[in-house]
């Protein structure tokens, strides 16, 4: 899917790193961090990891994983994301084989399938 996708973002899930959270070790102390503010701002919804959870960032970190195994394979990274989501993935549907994009549509609000559908029909 190379067309972008025009969305509100509601929440963010990060982890505790001191570049999205001010925790009591920070520079800042208590107060919250910059990111903290913006998300206040646009309010967004954020989302922290469980202390010590790694598997919270563990799509992320396999993604990364599989890139460096398969980068090689491809000519542009954007080739690789299409091949990463356009194939079967074990973590979905296996019923139905289920793809990333795939999952990514289907979770998507209404509105921005809407938007998506009119973006298809302008180009």
């Amino acid at each position: 899917m190379a067309a972008s996708v025009n969305g509100t973002i509601y929440a963010i899930n990060t982890d505790r790193g001191s570049q999205f959270y001010a925790n009591k070790w920070g520079k800042k102390g208590k107060g919250k961090s910059q990111f903290e503010k913006y998300l206040e701002r646009k309010r967004i919804n954020h989302i922290l990891s469980l202390k010590n959870n790694p598997q919270t960032n563990g799509k992320l970190e396999r993604w990364f994983q599989e890139y460096i195994k398969h980068r090689k394979r491809f000519e542009t990274s954007e080739e690789f994301r299409n091949w990463y989501n356009r194939r079967i993935h074990g973590a979905l549907n296996l019923e139905i084989g289920e793809t990333p994009e795939e999952a990514f549509i289907r979770r998507l609000r209404p509105e921005s399938l809407c938007g998506m559908f009119w973006k298809r029909m302008e180009d």
